[in-house]
This record gives structure tokens, sequence and C-alpha cells, in this order.
């Protein structure tokens, strides 16, 4: 878990809907994503994606810390909207680009700038 080291505590997840349209969805997570907060942040997309937009852009760019159980729940989202045919996207931030890459994810998670 990333520390806030001001507060000493990690950085609270945020999930929050920044646009939508008939065809497209962009949702904003910002903050720390480890085991204690992975399972809000899979249900929370999950649910915002549940009426298959036709694109979906995740911005991740306030995201700080990111564990496993954080990615294993992009590879979920990335499967579930493949199978529902959303055409789907992470904007990650630097820390959460390096996690995909040194996983080796890369090929398998459309990035976007």
């Amino acid at each position: 878990m990333a520390i806030d080291t001001e507060a000493g505590q990690a950085a609270p997840l945020v999930v929050v809907e920044t646009a939508r349209s008939e065809e497209a969805i962009t949702v904003e997570v910002a903050g720390d994503i480890d085991i204690s907060t992975s399972t809000r942040l899979r249900a929370e997309l999950f649910e915002l994606l549940a009426d298959g937009p036709g694109a979906a852009v995740i911005d991740m760019t306030g995201v700080g810390f990111c564990d496993s159980s954080g990615l294993s729940v992009l590879v979920q989202l990335n499967r579930r909207c493949a199978e529902a045919g959303i055409d789907l996207s992470f904007a990650p931030s630097k820390v959460l680009r390096r996690a995909i890459e040194l996983t080796g994810l890369l090929p398998t998670l459309k990035m976007s700038d």
C-alpha cells in the first residue's frame, strides 16, 4: 500500500464518471489501488460499464499506486469489455504504466494518451 507521507495514510480511491454520451463513457480513477480498494474499484467500473457503451476510457492518471489485485481488476474489465464489444482504453499514470509494462500486460491492455 502506498503511504501519503504527510498524512501517514494511503490515498483514498475515487471513481467518478466524467463524461457520457450514447456512444462513449469516460471514467476518472484516482488514489491508491490495492487489496483493500480493488474490490470496490471492480464493482464501480463494472456498474458504470454495464449498459454497454461503444467505447470507454478509464483515466487513471491520478493513480499513485497499484498492486497486483488492481492489475487483476484491469484485466477482468478488459475481458468483460471485449466480450461486450466495448472499445476499452486506459490512460495510466506513470506509476501504473510502469506496473503494466513490468508485468507484461502492455500488449493486453490498450493505452491512450
